[in-house]
C-alpha cells in the first residue's frame, strides 16, 4: 500500500546514539588523518554522518539496499530514490563520548511530473541533541523516481 504526500508530512522517528571514540578512531584512520580525536574533544563537522545507522533485518532492506519505505520514509509507489541536496546548521560540537539523540520529521512532500517521468521530493528535518542543546540542524531533499523503461536513452547534463 502507497502513503500520499499529505499522509506523510509530520511522520517522525527518534533514533540514539553515542559519539564513540572507537568510531572517530576509525574514521580518522580511513582518511589518513595523524590525529585521533580523545574524549571529550569536539567531532570534526559532519563526522555525525557516521552515526545513527539503521539496523534493520536482511528481509526489510529494499532493492535499492535501503530500508523499505513505508514505516519512516513514505512509500510513494516511486521504487528509485536518491539524495537531491540538504542544508546543514551548525550550533555547538558534538564531543567524543557524548550521547545524542536524532529527532526527523517528515517536513514536505511534492509530486511532480518531469522529462522522465513522475518524480516525488521528500524533505526530512533532523534535529540533533546532546543533552538539552540542539547541536545540528539539518535537511535531506531526497527524490523517488519511477524505474527506468527498457531501451530508454541516458540523460547526460
Amino acid at each position: 500500500m502507497t502513503d500520499t504526500p499529505a499522509s506523510s508530512i509530520g511522520r517522525t522517528e527518534s533514533a540514539a546514539d553515542v559519539v564513540a571514540a572507537a568510531s572517530a578512531e576509525a574514521l580518522s584512520a580511513t582518511l589518513d588523518y595523524d590525529t585521533v580525536p580523545l574524549e571529550g574533544d569536539p567531532l570534526p563537522l559532519l563526522w555525525h554522518w557516521m552515526f545513527f545507522k539503521p539496523m534493520v533485518r536482511q528481509s526489510l532492506i529494499a532493492a535499492d539496499g535501503h530500508p523499505a519505505k513505508g514505516s519512516f520514509l513514505p512509500d510513494l509507489g516511486l521504487p528509485r530514490r536518491m539524495w537531491a541536496g540538504g542544508r546543514l546548521r551548525f550550533h555547538t560540537p558534538l564531543r567524543i563520548g557524548d550521547p545524542i539523540i536524532r529527532d526527523s520529521r517528515i517536513a514536505d512532500v511534492s509530486v511532480k511530473e518531469g522529462r522522465s517521468g513522475k518524480l516525488a521530493f521528500v524533505t526530512v528535518k533532523h534535529d540533533i541533541r546532546t543533552s538539552d542543546t540542539l547541536a545540528i540542524e539539518e535537511e535531506h531533499d531526497i527524490v523517488y523516481r519511477e524505474l527506468a523503461l527498457p531501451g530508454a536513452p541516458l540523460h547526460r547534463r
